[in-house]
């Protein structure tokens, strides 16, 4: 399986970044620049982050995860109001669980199953921040996207 890392902001405030595969060393650090991207943007936004099909990552992007977190401490507090963390795997919420106990994620974020629940779950921390019309958007576009995907209703 060749691996990938991909990022959707085409519901900005929404960020949902999706792993598949195991990622490179260049790859996990186009991965940390794209975040601090994110977050240099000046907006507070949600974040769903797919690790569904990810791989276990090495010794040195934990390590590299770990001193992005403690650099971008302040702009994360400040920006992402929540990140919620689609994942089925039990060694990747202990890896997860291993990085938050040396560095916390300094905002809220919620362990899940699947997107629907992602989505349900930014969108409530969107519209507790004040960006309700935003919320609103996502949840009509995943709505959408879902009726789409389930193929047409049989009356």
């Amino acid at each position: 399986m060749s691996a990938s890392i991909t990022f959707d902001d085409s519901h900005w405030p929404l960020l949902v970044t999706r792993f598949q595969g195991a990622a490179t060393d260049a790859q996990y650090e186009e991965y940390l620049a794209r975040g601090t991207a994110y977050l240099q943007r000046g907006e507070p936004y949600v974040s769903i982050i797919d690790m569904g099909q990810l791989a276990m990552p090495t010794n040195a992007q934990r390590q590299r995860q770990t001193e992005w977190l403690k650099a971008h401490q302040v702009l994360l507090r400040e920006r992402l109001l929540g990140c919620a963390l689609i994942d089925t795997s039990p060694l990747i919420r202990l890896v997860l669980s291993a990085i938050f106990h040396v560095i916390p994620l300094p905002t809220s974020y919620v362990a899940i199953r699947d997107m629907a629940e992602g989505v349900k779950w930014a969108t409530a921390r969107l519209a507790e921040a004040g960006l309700g019309d935003a919320a609103e958007r996502i949840r009509r576009d995943f709505s959408a996207q879902a009726r789409r995907r389930s193929g047409p209703s049989r009356t």
